[in-house]
């Protein structure tokens, strides 16, 4: 049985402004030369204390994670495994900066999720110079490392902006099942459960 949270309570709104793709571009370069104010910046977040203890960044990873690719160690069993990503707060194309105030690692799988389920589906259509307000964006002073990396996290997560906001997946319309509740609780299962 998954934990129950409370998810209104751990979001927040955020207000935007589509930028123009050199914007983005621009600040994607900026990476490259914030190495250490980077390191400073993974290391800073609390809710990760004790999560880098065995990880350590090397260079190579730095260079990973300037290049937005996600620093990966090998397990036992010879798996490559993503560890986390840097996510801009407030995205690149609407203004984020690269800037440590706007900067936090995220475990990799929570990091997909935040981008293909809530904020992707609410900017994809949006023109340079529109405006709007983003709903269901993780209020990240309330939400800790254990809970991003719990899957019942997350499909009460999602569940929460379709019955709110009505953000249904592509798949749903898709195959007229917007209201088949078992196949929606099937997919939150295979999307968002506990992997074999």
């Amino acid at each position: 049985m998954f934990q129950r949270y409370n998810i209104r309570d751990l979001t927040t709104l955020m207000e935007i402004e589509k930028k123009s793709a050199q914007y983005t571009s621009q600040e994607r370069k900026r990476f490259g030369n914030f190495r250490h104010e980077l390191k400073s910046t993974i290391i800073k977040h609390a809710y990760f204390d004790g999560y880098f203890d065995n990880i350590g960044l090397s260079e190579e990873d730095m260079t990973y994670i300037v290049r937005g690719y996600s620093p990966i160690r090998i397990s036992a069993n010879g798996e490559e495994k993503r560890l986390f990503t840097i996510h801009h707060i407030k995205p690149l194309n609407c203004g984020g900066e690269t800037i440590s105030s706007n900067l936090i690692p995220l475990p990799r799988n929570f990091h997909d999720f935040l981008h293909e389920r809530i904020i992707d589906p609410q900017i994809k259509n949006m023109k340079i110079g529109d405006k709007k307000v983003l709903v269901a964006i993780p209020d990240f002073s309330k939400i800790s490392l254990s809970m991003m990396m719990d899957p019942g996290f997350r499909i009460q997560y999602h569940k929460f902006i379709v019955d709110e906001y009505h953000m249904l997946p592509e798949e749903f319309n898709k195959n007229g099942r917007k209201n088949d509740r078992q196949f929606i609780a099937n997919w939150y299962l295979s999307n968002f459960g506990p992997r074999k």
